[in-house]
């Protein structure tokens, strides 16, 4: 049985938990000083505790698994409580906390090494995310595997050896969504121009998005494959492709990535004062 501590229960926080309260093996516990009458009510039949403040809370030992689904922000402020408090030995602590490096962790949570850092994105919310893992050497199999089992309820996961490159994820699958989103906002203004109404240019650009993606996924082929093989000589996929290529949009995703990954390691730096 897990005994689960949330901290933070805001738009992936609840996302998680909305996936996970109904497995029986987990028994949540909530922290949020802002929603924690909302989230009682909410989830009143399913036995879920909630909390202004992790001082309202009597027996701490007793729970295995602490999330730390909060803002980078107050995590400083947020984490001043904890460095009283006396957690199990095999405490696993999980955070999801954009930026901050296992080392802030230690540093602020006493006699700890069980620490994991995720990242997973928006599509965790209709249990279709990518989620990376990466842990420091001292966590155990059984933390890595309660971690594995947890996140692969909300999507695909990957474990990751080295912690920079969790800052890769986010620039590339984190972020990932609003580039998707930007282009699928770009070809439905496109087929506006064209002379399409929004309706029936966002019905073509969502199907053509989502079926091209199940095929994809179905068919087992690499994306140059299908590139060349929907690209007829002399057609207009080709005609579409050959001004993707004069513009460069390979050069563009690289930056955009580039830039993402900046950010990322930049907020670390920030954030683990």
């Amino acid at each position: 049985m897990n005994n689960i501590l949330l901290i933070g229960c805001g738009h992936m926080g609840s996302s998680l938990l909305n996936s996970w309260y109904k497995i029986k093996t987990n028994n949540f516990t909530i922290v949020d000083p802002k929603n924690y009458r909302l989230i009682k009510k909410k989830y009143r039949n399913y036995k879920i505790d909630s909390y202004k403040s992790i001082n309202n809370i009597n027996n701490i030992s007793k729970f295995n698994i602490v999330i730390f689904a909060i803002k980078p922000q107050i995590s400083q402020l947020a984490l001043r409580e904890f460095k009283t408090l006396k957690f199990k030995k095999n405490t696993l602590f999980i955070s999801i906390v954009a930026g901050k490096k296992i080392s802030f962790f230690k540093k602020n949570l006493k006699h700890s090494n069980q620490i994991i850092r995720v990242m997973p994105n928006m599509p965790s919310i209709v249990e279709e995310g990518m989620t990376c893992l990466t842990s420091g050497r001292l966590v155990s199999k059984i933390n890595k595997k309660k971690a594995s089992d947890l996140f692969s309820k909300v999507g695909e996961i990957i474990w990751l050896t080295n912690e920079n490159k969790l800052d890769m994820a986010t620039a590339l699958s984190g972020s990932g969504p609003g580039y998707f989103f930007y282009i699928l906002l770009s070809m439905q203004n496109a087929g506006i121009k064209l002379g399409f109404s929004k309706k029936i240019a966002s019905k073509l650009v969502y199907q053509t998005f989502y079926g091209s993606l199940k095929y994809y996924k179905k068919i087992n082929k690499s994306p140059q494959e299908l590139i060349r093989y929907i690209s007829v000589k002399g057609g207009t996929t080709e005609a579409g492709l050959r001004s993707m290529k004069k513009y460069n949009l390979e050069k563009i995703f690289s930056k955009s990535l580039i830039a993402a990954y900046k950010k990322a390691t930049f907020l670390g730096k920030k954030n683990n004062e």
